[in-house]
């Protein structure tokens, strides 16, 4: 009935539904770095023209420290804990610089010398510790998935990746979730989930209690049912004429905007804000290759609401980045088109997202 499958860098949870529910993320997509720092801000200019405005976004990772291990064999070393990464109990530990802490305070799970615990696992042997924590985690997922009826009835399917700090008190706090096209009620679900989760024994670093970041994929499959909420790729389309925004009387908007011309445009720009912090993470294989750099992203709003005529360019050997980027701007919902002379018409949007290693 419920199939568990354990992956390298993240659990993963499958539920095949019997009268329950499921959870997807296209599988054409980018491998995403789960336990990245995306930090995005809305940059303006200081035109009078609240059109002339341009929103930009600046999303950033750790850059990834290959040991040696990984070095040798071109993988993750970090999911099995090794015993000779723990601290002997004698080494100092009033240091204010605990190495591997970023600068929220945070750690990654496969980093951290003592990695959080169950009360169950406490006892368990140090070589054990991260298996224990995997069966538990499971395990609750299992006992507490409860498939949303609508998103079943609809046969909306997918993975939902929940990323979440097991803190120094050992409480959960949950950071973000990606979750696919239409899958807002299985991401409501997924972090009901995590929320429900036990208090931890804290993570250690250095022999003292750090925040641990975690990351936590479950996959909903509704077994022989196709799944309905598939996105159609952006299209390329022949158009008469594409207005920039400061020429038209009112801008694209997204369907909870206010049709005012006077904050049509902040509202434009907050949105678009909402959709790169619950979309994007910084591709894997850029990280693992430390590439970086700024993406011009551009896209036409049609006269319809729909995206299409998206392009993006970015740096030499960025084509990562360019596909994370469109991927980003494919799962952007229907708008409001713009309006001239009273008329819906397409216009078009360009915005640059930079890429940069810490």
């Amino acid at each position: 009935m419920k199939t568990i499958f354990p992956l390298l860098v993240l659990l993963t949870t499958t539920i095949f539904a019997q009268n329950s529910n499921t959870c997807y993320t296209s599988e054409d997509e980018p491998t995403l770095d789960l336990n990245s720092i995306t930090k995005c801000t809305i940059e303006k200019n200081n035109g009078k023209d609240k059109k002339n405005k341009k929103v930009s976004f600046q999303v950033s990772s750790r850059r990834r420290v290959k040991r040696k291990k990984d070095l040798v064999k071109g993988i993750n070393s970090n999911f099995s804990k090794k015993i000779s990464n723990v601290k002997k109990n004698t080494q100092i530990v009033n240091s204010l610089n605990i190495e591997g802490v970023d600068e929220r305070g945070v750690i990654s799970f496969f980093k951290v010398d003592e990695i959080p615990l169950f009360d169950s696992c406490e006892d368990v042997a140090i070589a054990k510790q991260n298996k224990c924590f995997s069966s538990q985690i499971n395990k609750h997922v299992s006992d507490n998935l409860v498939y949303p009826k609508n998103s079943y009835r609809k046969r909306i399917q997918g993975r939902v990746l929940v990323n979440f700090i097991i803190n120094k008190e050992g409480n959960v706090e949950i950071t973000n979730t990606l979750f696919p096209y239409k899958g807002e009620e299985l991401r409501d679900e997924a972090n009901r989930i995590v929320k429900k989760l036990p208090r931890f024994i804290p993570g250690k670093q250095s022999g003292v209690k750090v925040n641990v970041q975690y990351s936590l994929k479950m996959k909903f499959n509704i077994p022989g049912v196709k799944r309905s909420n598939i996105r159609k790729e952006v299209k390329n389309v022949e158009l008469d004429k594409v207005y920039a925004f400061d020429e038209l009387e009112k801008v694209p908007t997204f369907k909870n905007c206010s049709s005012e011309s006077g904050n049509a445009f902040d509202c434009f720009a907050t949105e678009l804000k909402k959709h790169v912090v619950a979309n994007f993470a910084y591709p894997t294989d850029a990280i693992d290759n430390n590439i970086e750099g700024i993406v011009y992203v551009s896209f036409v709003i049609s006269a319809k609401g729909e995206i299409v005529n998206l392009r993006a360019k970015g740096p030499k050997d960025g084509a990562i980045l360019e596909k994370a980027a469109k991927r980003l701007i494919e799962k952007l919902p229907k708008l409001k088109p713009g309006l001239k002379d009273g008329k819906k018409v397409d216009a078009k949007y360009e915005f640059p997202i930079e890429f940069f290693l810490n």
